[in-house]
């Protein structure tokens, strides 16, 4: 049995399945340049004729050159299901199909998915009992072991508290910019981004043009002392600005109230933000943090996901 992963571009994500190959049987499963290149020219047709013209074959071409088996597994994300020559190649698989939603999705989305996957799984509570699909914990892209090792090559602390920010604007940018000054007040170190977006008016000193490598951003969590978290709203799920934070030994900042709920919650590391209280936040930077037990943090390993998925081997129908 095989684990195929389609879709997964962002930088954090290969580096998560790279690390799962070197151990399990897990592969991405590429759309050949060719196949690419055959759906453009399709696309490109039908905006030109009124046809509806199939592409199940090339779907079905692309998974034969793997040799799909029925006991083959997939694994896709919400972010790229309906993405170029993606839906056809789903729609074809002959193995168990599985979709991991990892952001805030609609009902009409889900009820769509459940036509095409034999489960769906959410890190949202919230999303689960609206929609009725299955909690999966959230996965952080390292072991507890290579997070570690990671941690240790960080650069000359400053003698200030850095805290760190990275993120799209999203509406959030008033909040976000009052925080940084609040805490540099406190004296802290300011590292905050603001990836610009549409809503970004006004512009604030934070505001950026570029987005920062997953590699770039890796190091400026590991620089930081504080890592900052302003959740979209509605969203309730464990995110992976906290598993950095517990899994790189950091203190966190975050308007996540289900924090709380965690079981390595501790108020010596997590700082829940309603409004800004000076002397609270005060002591919450000044205060020891409280360990964090490595062993604990292992049902958040990528190697946990997929023993999870592998569960489903011959299930046809599992939603």
């Amino acid at each position: 049995m095989r684990v195929f992963f389609l879709g997964w571009k962002a930088r954090y994500e290969q580096i998560m399945i790279d690390g799962l190959a070197e151990k399990h049987d897990v592969h991405k499963l590429h759309i050949p340049a060719y196949a690419k290149r055959i759906n453009r020219t399709i696309r490109t047709l039908q905006k030109r004729i009124p046809l509806n013209i199939s592409t199940s074959w090339l779907g079905k071409l692309v998974n034969a050159g793997k040799s799909i088996s029925a006991k083959d597994i997939l694994v896709c994300n919400e972010g790229q299901v309906k993405r170029g020559l993606n839906p056809s190649v789903i729609s074809t698989f002959r193995g168990v199909k599985v979709l991991l939603i990892r952001d805030l999705v609609d009902a009409p989305f889900v009820d769509e998915m459940r036509k095409i996957f034999d489960r769906i799984y959410s890190f949202d509570p919230e999303q689960c009992r609206l929609f009725g699909i299955d909690y999966l914990e959230q996965f952080f892209p390292f072991s507890a072991e290579a997070a570690s090792k990671l941690n240790t090559k960080r650069l000359e602390p400053t003698r200030r508290i850095t805290c760190f920010f990275l993120g799209r604007d999203k509406g959030r940018a008033h909040l976000i910019e009052n925080m940084a000054n609040d805490l540099e007040s406190l004296g802290c170190n300011i590292k905050f981004q603001i990836v610009k977006d549409e809503s970004s008016i006004p512009l604030t000193k934070y505001h950026t043009d570029s987005v920062l490598s997953y590699e770039e951003n890796l190091q400026q969590v590991i620089d930081a002392d504080v890592l900052i978290e302003i959740n979209q709203p509605g969203q309730s799920g464990l995110t992976l600005r906290t598993l950095e934070a517990a899994f790189f030994d950091k203190k966190l900042i975050t308007t996540n109230k289900a924090v709380k709920d965690v079981y390595f919650y501790d108020p010596s590391r997590f700082y829940i933000f309603e409004e800004f209280d000076k002397e609270a936040i005060s002591r919450f930077l000044a205060s020891p943090s409280k360990p964090i037990d490595v062993e604990a943090l292992k049902k958040h390993c990528p190697e946990t996901m997929l023993k999870r998925i592998r569960e489903l081997q011959g299930s046809s129908s599992c939603n």
